[in-house]
C-alpha cells in the first residue's frame, strides 16, 4: 500500500475516483419526490392577542390588522428536507406597489427570531400585489426541519391597511434542479481542493518559491479584494439604485442560454415573457458566469455577489498589471491597484448605485490608459493591443462608458496633436482603431441594425443634463444620501486632492524630464474631465447656444459618468509621479511612505461608505419573483409599447370572429410551438405573446410563414387560407450577424497570436 501511494499518478487516480463516488452518492441523496397542497381549510391566522399579549393561532385564511392585530396567514407546519422547493400561492390582496409590506415567504417554524437568524432557508420576501392573483417562487431549504408558508401584511404598522385572502398553496420539490445544484457545489469544492493539493504536492517547490518572492504582492492584492468584497458576507443584498434592473438581466440571460440562444440577444421572460432586446444594446460578457451559476441552481443573490467578487478580483489584478507597467515599478503598481479598486466612486457604483455595467467597464480602464501610455511613449509593439482590448472589454460591459471613451480618447489625441501625427504613434493608433472595429463587429452590427430600423428605443434621458451631475463639493468628501436605502456617495475621495496637488507640483517644478508642457496639458485635461462630471452652467450654455453639441453629449445621460475617467486619471497621476520619485535613491523610501499614507487614506474613506452600507442600506433577500415579472420599459425596448398587453395576453390571439384558432402547445423562452387552424378562404393574422423585434421567423414543416411587428407592437404571424397544423416561431440571427461574429472571433485569434509572438521575442 505504501508503494502504491509513492506514485503520484496513483494518488491522482485515487483522489479522482473518490470524488466521483462522492458526487454520485451525493446525487442519490437528493433523488426523491415530494409535493404538497394546501387549501383554505389548512390555513391558520397568526395574530397578537392583546388580552394575553401573546401571539396565537386559529383556523382562517384571511388576515388584516383591523380584524386581528399584527395578523398574517400561515400553512400548517410541514417537515421539508434539504433541497430546492417551488412554492405557488393563490391569493387576493389590496397591496399596491410597496417594499414587501405585504408578502409571502417560507419560514422555519422553530426559528422565532425576528430576522430568522438561523438561516435555515434562503427565500425571498415575495410581494403580493393586488394586480396579481398568484405568485410562484423558489426557496432553498438548507436544513431539514418544520417549515410554513407565510402570507400577509408586515407585522408592524407598515402592514396596516393591507389584507390578504389565501386561496391555495402548493409546494413542489425540484428534484432535478436540486441534484444539479448540490452536484455543482460539491464539484466546485473538489476543484478548489484539487488545485490546492496540486500546488502543495505536485508543485511544492514552485509554489514555495512563488510565495517567497510574491508574498507581499499576494497579501496586498488579497487584502484589496477582500476589503472591497466584505459587504458580500451578509446573507442579504444591499439595495442599490439600479439593482433590480441588473438582477433581471442575470436571470433572463440564463433563461436565454437555457432556450438555446448564444449570444443572447433577446432576453426571454422579461415583460411577462414578451422578451427584451437588452443583449442587442447592453454588453453582457461578465454576466455570463453569474447567469450560468443561476442555471446550475444557485440563488440569484449568489450569482449577483459572484459578479461583484469577479469584478473586484479583475479590477485589482488588471490595475496592478497596467499601472505597474506604466510606472515600471511593481510596488507602485500594487499601491495603484489599492487606489483604483477602492476609490470612492467605484465603491459607490458597486454598493449604493448598483451600476453593474459601469463598474464592470471600470475594470478595464487601466488597459486603455496603458495602451495610450505605451503608444505615446513608444515603448511596446503590444501597445495597440492593450488599447484595443481595453476599449473592447469596456464595450462588452457598458455602452455609455464606451461613449465616454469615444469622446475622451480623440480629445486626448488632439491635446497632444504634435505627437499624435508622428508616424510611429499614428500607426499604432490606427491599428488600435481597426482592431476595435473588428473586435466589436459582433456587437455593433446588431445594435446598428435595430437602431437604424427604429426597432428599439434609444436613450430617453437627454433633458436637463446640467442638473444630472454631482455637486463639486461632494467629490472629495463623504456625503450621506438623502434616502437611507442607498446609503451614501463617494466621488474621488480626499486622497485625490493629495495626488493631484503632488502631480501639479511635479509639473510646475519641471520634474518630468523636459516633458512638463506635455504633462501640463494632460493634467489640464484631467481637471476638465472632473469638472464635466458636475452640475454645470456649461451644459446649459450648450443646450441654449450649441444644441447640436448638447444633443451629442446628452447621450451620456448623467455627467457623473465622467467620474470613471476622472478616477482613472487620478490613479494615473499617482503612478507617474511615484515612478518619477522612486527612481531617485535619496527620496525612494520617503516616496514609499507617502504612497502608503495615501493608500491608507483611501482605505479609511472607503470604509466609511462600506460601513454605512452595512449599517443603514435597505437589505433585500435575493429577488422578488413578483418584481421580476413586472413590466419594465427601458432602452432597447420596443418604442411605444402598451404596458397593459403583457398582463392580459398570454396565448396566441386571432382578433375578430373569423373562424380561425391558434393555441400555444409549448413555449421555451422566445421559441413557441403552436397549433393553428384557419379553415377560412382568407389569410388571417395571429398575435404572438412576444414583442415584435426584428428577425423572428415562423415556419410549418419546411414552409416559411410571414412574421412581422403588428400595430400593437406584438409579433404577428400570417396564417395562409386553409392552413391547419403546427407552427414554430423562434428568434433567428440573420446571416450578417453571424458573419460579424465570425470576423470578431477571427480577429481575436489573430491578435492573441500576435501578442504571444511579441512576448516570445
Amino acid at each position: 500500500m505504501k508503494k502504491f501511494f509513492v506514485n503520484k499518478k496513483n494518488i491522482v487516480i485515487t483522489i479522482v475516483l473518490a470524488e466521483l463516488i462522492l458526487l454520485v452518492l451525493n446525487a442519490f441523496r437528493f433523488n426523491r419526490s415530494e409535493s404538497y397542497s394546501f387549501t383554505q381549510d389548512d390555513f391558520l391566522v397568526d395574530y397578537l392577542n392583546r388580552e394575553t399579549n401573546e401571539y396565537e393561532r386559529e383556523s382562517g385564511a384571511y388576515a388584516d390588522h383591523t380584524d386581528k392585530e399584527q395578523s398574517y396567514v400561515v400553512t400548517k407546519p410541514l417537515r421539508l428536507g434539504k433541497g430546492i422547493y417551488n412554492i405557488y400561492v393563490s391569493y387576493s390582496s389590496n397591496a399596491d406597489d410597496n417594499w414587501h409590506l405585504c408578502y409571502t415567504t417560507l419560514q422555519a417554524c422553530l426559528d422565532v427570531s425576528k430576522d430568522k437568524a438561523a438561516h435555515l432557508a434562503y427565500c425571498d420576501h415575495i410581494a403580493l400585489p393586488m394586480e396579481m392573483t398568484e405568485v410562484s417562487y423558489d426557496s432553498w431549504v438548507r436544513y431539514g426541519t418544520d417549515f410554513e408558508v407565510r402570507m400577509g401584511p408586515e407585522r408592524d404598522e407598515t402592514g396596516d391597511g393591507f389584507f390578504v385572502l389565501a386561496n391555495e398553496v402548493r409546494i413542489t420539490y425540484l428534484r432535478g434542479r436540486t441534484i444539479i445544484y448540490e452536484t455543482a457545489k460539491l464539484l466546485l469544492l473538489f476543484m478548489t481542493l484539487d488545485i490546492v493539493l496540486y500546488l502543495i504536492l505536485a508543485k511544492k517547490e514552485e509554489t514555495k518559491r512563488f510565495l517567497e518572492d510574491k508574498a507581499f504582492t499576494v497579501g496586498v492584492l488579497l487584502f484589496t479584494v477582500l476589503f472591497a468584497s466584505y459587504p458580500l458576507l451578509s446573507d442579504k443584498l444591499y439595495f442599490g439604485d439600479d439593482i433590480f434592473y441588473h438582477l433581471r438581466r442575470i436571470v433572463y440571460l440564463g433563461e436565454g442560454l437555457k432556450c438555446g440562444q448564444f449570444p443572447v440577444h433577446i432576453y426571454p421572460g422579461w415583460d411577462r415573457g414578451y422578451g427584451y432586446a437588452a443583449g442587442v444594446g447592453y454588453g453582457d460578457l461578465l454576466l455570463y458566469p453569474s447567469a450560468i451559476l443561476v442555471n446550475l441552481g444557485f440563488t440569484l443573490q449568489a450569482g449577483y455577489k459572484f459578479y461583484i467578487f469577479l469584478t473586484n478580483v479583475l479590477t485589482a489584478f488588471i490595475s496592478y498589471y497596467s499601472f505597474g507597467k506604466i510606472a515600471d515599478d511593481k510596488n507602485v503598481g500594487l499601491a495603484s491597484s489599492v487606489l483604483f479598486t477602492l476609490i470612492g466612486f467605484r465603491l459607490h457604483s458597486v454598493y449604493t448605485g448598483a451600476t453593474v455595467g459601469e463598474f464592470g467597464a471600470f475594470t478595464f480602464l487601466p488597459l486603455v490608459a496603458l495602451g495610450l501610455w505605451e503608444i505615446y511613449a513608444k515603448k511596446s509593439k503590444n501597445a495597440y493591443i492593450y488599447l484595443a482590448f481595453g476599449v473592447t472589454l469596456t464595450l462588452s460591459c457598458h455602452v455609455l462608458s464606451t461613449f465616454i471613451l469615444a469622446l475622451v480618447i480623440p480629445v486626448f489625441c488632439l491635446v497632444l496633436v504634435e505627437k499624435t501625427l508622428q508616424k510611429d504613434i499614428l500607426i499604432p493608433l490606427l491599428k488600435a482603431a481597426a482592431a476595435i472595429i473588428l473586435l466589436n463587429l459582433h456587437f455593433v452590427v446588431p445594435l446598428v441594425d435595430y437602431m437604424v430600423s427604429k426597432n428599439v428605443s434609444g436613450n430617453s434621458i437627454t433633458d436637463m443634463i446640467w442638473a444630472r451631475g454631482r455637486d463639486f463639493v461632494t467629490f472629495f468628501g463623504y456625503s450621506q444620501a438623502k434616502g437611507l436605502d442607498t446609503s451614501g456617495f463617494l466621488g474621488l475621495g480626499i486622497f485625490s486632492i493629495a495626488v493631484l496637488t503632488i502631480a501639479f507640483g511635479f509639473i510646475i517644478a519641471g520634474k518630468f524630464e523636459g516633458k512638463s508642457l506635455i504633462y501640463a496639458r494632460v493634467f489640464a485635461l484631467s481637471i476638465v474631465f472632473v469638472l464635466l462630471s458636475t452640475n454645470s452652467m456649461f451644459y446649459f450654455a450648450l443646450y441654449q447656444d450649441v444644441p447640436i453639441l448638447y444633443k451629442l453629449l446628452a447621450n451620456m445621460q448623467f455627467p457623473w459618468h465622467f467620474l470613471d475617467v476622472s478616477c482613472g486619471m487620478v490613479v494615473f497621476w499617482f503612478a507617474v509621479t511615484a515612478k518619477n520619485a522612486v527612481c531617485k535613491p535619496n527620496i525612494k523610501n520617503a516616496t514609499y511612505v507617502a504612497m502608503t499614507v495615501i493608500c491608507f487614506a483611501c482605505v479609511i474613506q472607503g470604509n466609511t461608505l462600506l460601513e454605512d452600507v452595512v449599517k443603514t442600506a435597505h437589505p433585500i433577500t435575493m429577488y422578488d419573483e413578483a418584481e421580476l415579472d413586472r413590466v419594465t420599459t427601458a432602452e432597447f425596448s420596443i418604442p411605444d409599447i402598451e404596458k397593459s398587453i403583457p398582463y392580459t395576453d398570454k396565448d396566441m390571439i386571432i382578433r375578430g370572429d373569423v373562424g380561425a384558432t391558434a393555441q400555444i402547445l409549448k413555449k421555451n423562452g422566445t421559441t413557441i410551438y403552436a397549433q393553428v387552424d384557419n379553415p377560412t378562404e382568407n389569410a388571417v393574422v395571429t398575435e404572438v405573446p412576444l414583442w415584435g423585434y426584428r428577425h423572428y421567423a415562423a415556419k410549418s414543416g419546411g414552409k416559411k410563414l410571414k412574421a412581422f411587428m403588428g400595430d400593437n407592437k406584438k409579433l404577428w404571424v400570417e396564417i395562409p387560407a386553409g392552413f391547419s397544423g403546427k407552427i414554430k416561431i423562434w428568434f433567428r440571427e440573420p446571416l450578417l450577424w453571424r458573419l460579424s461574429e465570425l470576423i470578431t472571433l477571427a480577429t481575436l485569434v489573430f491578435i492573441v497570436r500576435e501578442y504571444m509572438k511579441t512576448k516570445k521575442d
